[in-house]
């Protein structure tokens, strides 16, 4: 198993420090081309163009209360406060979208995605830990220790269909299907249930004895197959992972204002409002769990912040995580030969506003439908919540300005230029400056499409 992964569930385990599908400015756009129907299904078939190549999409977030920045290095903010980082990764090559005519369209996006999530009940932290036993001192009045750790990553296969299901002379409701077809290749997970503890004096010393608790851990049995020593390929690491299926449904409804020209066609720009709905990533992300996966309850007596130390002072492998774990708890049980991580499934709900002169807003609603605090259940889901961006945008040139409200009460201003095939964009506009909350990411993409407006518009207005 890769020992910086097992590095990170030990040191979560035996309670040390705790050392992105977010392309925001595209929301709602008919310009966002293949990658629109990200946000919903139903975007492909509104897309401004008859086809679109984007090469490659990549972006990063995170979303922080305990690390801040300051002269290119990390650290913790100190105090008691309950700890929390969520971060997603996503990135793409070779997204397609076609349309045949004006009422059928078709996408396909090939994706790698990973989201990881952690999160712990009030405890003191602060960069001056350096041992269990530095940290039980900053914690001696804290109640009791838990938290979790949840990470999943798997690639994505997104095939797309999207067509008008009505339309008038001022009106279009339209409707999108995508299916997921996911390879899930990497997963881990830690939790702490109510670890509690005693203080004790001697003349020389204090020593913090364990009395109550449990844990768990587990991860993706792949990380066993590729650590034998000899060297790994892409290919071993692929070899037994999962292949399952996910669902996103959306529909949009453009309104269109009254023309005084007979022959203008309503299409998909010059639309006054659009209103989207979707149900994104429905399902869940299965895994074969490592045979060292294991859950514990049961604090053996006589475990102290001293023995806690040195028993995970040299762990090397998922087996010498699980056989060190196994002499702090009396009972040590393997889990299921699978586990699930449910996708970060959630409902959308996006508004669109032209005002004419390449000028729009858009207001976007992300509502998880699950959050990930559970101790039961492995669960992923998306940081945003809401985001307002004013937008100047044209076949060729764009500018915004995205404002968000993100699940974690973070209010951030970002930024994005889009130029001809370029877009790049930034989630925290502090970043540029300074960064003191390592809240924050960014994105960038790169796209081939018909860069003329005038052959855009005639295929668009060109009647079936």
């Amino acid at each position: 198993m890769n020992k910086a992964l097992i590095t990170c569930l030990a040191l979560f385990i035996s309670l040390c420090q705790l050392t992105a599908q977010s392309y925001q400015s595209t929301y709602g756009s008919a310009y966002a081309g293949s990658t629109g129907i990200r946000n919903n299904p139903a975007a492909s078939i509104n897309s401004a163009y008859k086809w679109d190549l984007t090469i490659f999409t990549a972006q990063a977030r995170v979303s922080t209360n305990s690390l801040f920045m300051r002269n290119d290095s990390a650290f913790l903010n100190g105090g008691s406060r309950s700890r929390f980082l969520h971060n997603n990764v996503d990135s793409s090559l070779l997204n397609f979208s076609y349309k045949p005519n004006n009422r059928h369209a078709f996408a396909f996006n090939l994706r790698a995605r990973s989201y990881n999530h952690a999160r712990t009940a009030p405890i003191f932290a602060s960069d001056s830990i350096y041992s269990i036993h530095d940290f039980m001192v900053q914690n001696r009045t804290t109640a009791f220790l838990e938290g979790f750790v949840t990470h999943s990553g798997w690639l994505q296969g997104d095939f797309n269909y999207s067509r008008v299901l009505s339309e008038n002379h001022n009106s279009k409701l339209t409707g999108g299907i995508t299916l997921q077809v996911m390879k899930n290749i990497s997963a881990a997970y830690g939790r702490i249930s109510k670890m509690s503890y005693l203080e004790s004096k001697t003349s020389t010393d204090t020593v913090y004895t364990f009395v109550t608790g449990g844990g768990a851990f587990g991860y993706s049995s792949n990380y066993d197959e590729t650590s034998s020593g000899a060297s790994s390929t892409a290919k071993d690491f692929l070899k037994n992972t999962v292949t399952n299926f996910g669902l996103s449904l959306g529909i949009e409804y453009l309104l269109y204002g009254e023309s005084t020209n007979t022959y203008q066609q309503n299409n998909a720009l010059n639309y006054q409002w659009k209103i989207g709905v979707s149900l994104m990533d429905l399902g869940a992300n299965r895994y074969k769990s490592s045979e060292f996966s294991s859950q514990f309850r049961n604090v053996d007596p006589g475990i102290t912040d001293i023995s806690m130390d040195q028993k995970f002072m040299n762990i090397q492998s998922g087996r010498d995580l699980r056989d060190s774990l196994a002499t702090v708890f009396i009972n040590a049980d393997s889990v299921s030969k699978k586990f699930k991580i449910g996708s970060p499934t959630r409902l959308v709900i996006n508004v669109d506003r032209s005002f004419g002169n390449n000028l729009y807003i858009n207001a976007d609603l992300n509502i998880n439908l699950h959050g990930t605090s559970g101790y039961k259940k492995l669960l992923t889901r998306e940081i945003n919540l809401l985001t307002i961006t004013p937008r100047w945008e044209t076949i060729n040139w764009g500018f915004y300005l995205p404002i968000q409200y993100n699940s974690q009460g973070q209010f951030h201003i970002g930024a994005a230029l889009k130029a001809g095939p370029l877009v790049l964009g930034i989630h925290n506009l502090q970043w540029a400056k300074q960064i003191k909350n390592l809240s924050g990411g960014g994105y960038l993409m790169l796209s081939i499409h018909p860069f003329n407006k005038k052959k855009v518009i005639s295929k668009l207005d060109c009647p079936e």
